[in-house]
């Protein structure tokens, strides 16, 4: 167990960093075409660590989550401030686009987000740092996040893509073709090719069609799967870990999705996708198969209540490309991959915050909004659809996300419940919110195969009371738990640790082109070493965030 912040994954070491960006926008606008270029200029100095996790998202050219190399940045756990101070600066064109004035096209180039994506054919890399904010929140929240003034930007979807991007716009129809490379390692590369087509008929009818293809090259790449080259599984303390080698991966996915009222009180949705991967030097050529996505939902609402059935079916063969970036981190899967199929350095090309591959269920919600008392609760219940054999994992592009393989004569299946509440409360003096998610995971074992054995559950909950001055001025103070209890890859308990948080931010507006933000959280982590008779996980943190954003 190192020293991560539970809720985010990220490390908390010690040390100061400050970091300086600016963008400068020149904008045309003609009668007949519009273009934009924007160049950046960045600035860091300090604690890499805390400069790479704990603040704004740095500038693409100094990130090194992005494969950029500008930065001398290691995990590292540093024991005293000054161990990991780095400086480094960089002014470089990001972002340019040229298109018609009256939107009906656009072309742009360099650092940018999609327009448009159905996230179970791509979503953007996920961000891996903590994206400032007065509170905290928990990753399966059913709320909107932390409190905010409504001055301050929204956080960026995910990491940005690097290429070419090309939209077209008439009547209903919008087309978008890409062409960019994804966060990658130094000494690899990962490129997507990106169409998707969209008829968006307003008020929540819609429908789309996208095509994805994916190339990875360069050095190949050690990962946690059993089908490359060199498979083998490790023995540890945490059962027998895969690992193989893979590289010249290749994913094409396609998708279609449709959104509909089936009548005035009830709306509809229906996505479906496929996907085919291949990848170089695997251990048994021509076993791929194709895997598909398959989800159906419907949504009630009457009044301020809403209710909402949805069925997934995210098979062990769907998007399943392992793409590596950042900086390997030293976090142990049980604790914190959930709900994603790989430790954080690696991402997904499609959502699995909700069911991960492998995985088929269902998730029910109720939600009251819009009145002195919201509520939001929910309920899901997903289920392996393959179990994780040997001769299964053994297959190119079969993925599970969780559980460690086992023997073909002793494979079962596991079990996951999610239970979440999100309750808000305006009284006259201020918003009172509780946030809580609890995941239950389960696997039986077979006789004499106790390594195979998972039972734990991992309770989440915030509690933040905030105050909004004016539209200026808003604060607010709170609490937050995330634990774990169980067993992984052993029938006994060896699985129990807990990390409290305290916290207590601003957000100001000082003139018309400043606002600041302030947060001081205290984290104090205790629990079981992961590895018998180790040394034990327990510390403590104090981190202070200020952001002050200019706007001229």
């Amino acid at each position: 167990m190192t020293p991560y912040d539970t809720f985010s994954s990220a490390p908390q070491t010690p040390g100061i960093a400050g970091i300086a960006q600016a963008n400068i926008t020149a904008r045309y606008i003609g009668s007949r075409y519009d273009a934009s270029l924007i160049i950046g200029a960045g600035l860091v100095t300090g604690s890499m660590q805390n400069a790479a996790y704990w603040g704004e998202n740095l500038m693409p050219t100094l990130n090194p989550h992005l494969g950029f190399t500008t930065l001398p940045y290691h995990i590292s756990f540093p024991t005293h401030a000054n161990q990991d101070e780095a400086d480094a600066s960089a002014i470089a064109p990001l972002f340019g686009s040229v298109g018609a004035h009256d939107g009906s096209w656009n072309v742009r180039g360099g650092f940018f987000d999609l327009n448009q994506t159905d996230r179970f054919v791509f979503i953007q890399p996920t961000l891996t740092n903590v994206t400032p904010a007065i509170g905290i929140a928990t990753a399966e929240t059913l709320g909107s996040g932390p409190p905010s003034l409504d001055s301050w930007p929204s956080p960026e979807p995910g990491l940005p893509l690097h290429g070419i991007d090309f939209t077209v716009h008439h009547g209903i129809g919008t087309l978008e073709v890409t062409d960019a490379a994804l966060p990658s390692l130094p000494g690899t590369s990962a490129r997507v090719s990106i169409a998707s087509l969209v008829f968006d008929h307003g008020e929540g009818t819609r429908y789309s069609a996208s095509l994805l293809h994916l190339v990875t090259g360069g050095d190949p790449l050690l990962t946690s799967t059993l089908f490359g080259a060199d498979a083998k599984t490790n023995p540890g303390p945490q059962g027998p870990l895969p690992s193989s080698t893979l590289g010249g991966q290749i994913e094409t996915i396609a998708g279609v999705r449709a959104a509909f009222h089936i009548s005035d009180a009830v709306d509809a949705v229906a996505e479906a996708g496929r996907a085919w991967y291949s990848a170089d030097g695997v251990l048994e050529p021509n076993t791929n198969r194709p895997g598909g996505f398959y989800h159906l939902g419907f949504s009630g609402h009457r009044g301020r209540a809403t209710l909402n059935i949805d069925g997934y079916r995210f098979e062990p063969r769907y998007a399943t490309a392992v793409l590596p970036y950042g900086t390997p981190e030293n976090v142990w899967s049980v604790a914190w991959s959930w709900p994603g199929p790989w430790l954080k350095s690696n991402y997904q090309l499609v959502d699995n915050t909700l069911a991960g591959v492998n995985r088929q269920g269902y998730r029910i919600r109720y939600g009251v909004d819009k009145g002195p008392l919201e509520v939001h609760a929910s309920f899901a219940t997903f289920r392996q659809i393959e179990p994780a054999t040997m001769s299964n994992e053994h297959e190119v592009g079969f993925v599970e996300g969780f559980y460690l393989p086992q023997f073909d004569s002793s494979g079962t299946l596991g079990i996951q419940h999610q239970y979440g509440l999100w309750v808000a409360w305006h009284p006259s003096f201020g918003d009172v919110t509780l946030d809580y998610v609890n995941d239950t995971m389960h696997r039986d074992n077979a006789p004499h195969h106790p390594e195979d054995h998972v039972s734990y559950q991992a309770p989440q909950a915030v509690l933040t009371f905030a105050h909004r001055f004016s539209s200026a001025a808003l604060a607010d103070i709170g609490f937050g738990r995330y634990a774990m209890r169980g067993s992984y890859a052993s029938t006994a308990t060896n699985v129990d640790f807990f990390q409290n948080v305290g916290f207590v931010g601003a957000q100001l507006v000082e003139s018309e082109h400043a606002s600041v933000l302030l947060q001081l959280r205290r984290s104090a982590f205790a629990g079981l070493p992961s590895i018998r008779n180790g040394p034990p996980p327990n510390f403590n943190a104090t981190t202070l965030i200020i952001e002050q954003r200019f706007h001229y």
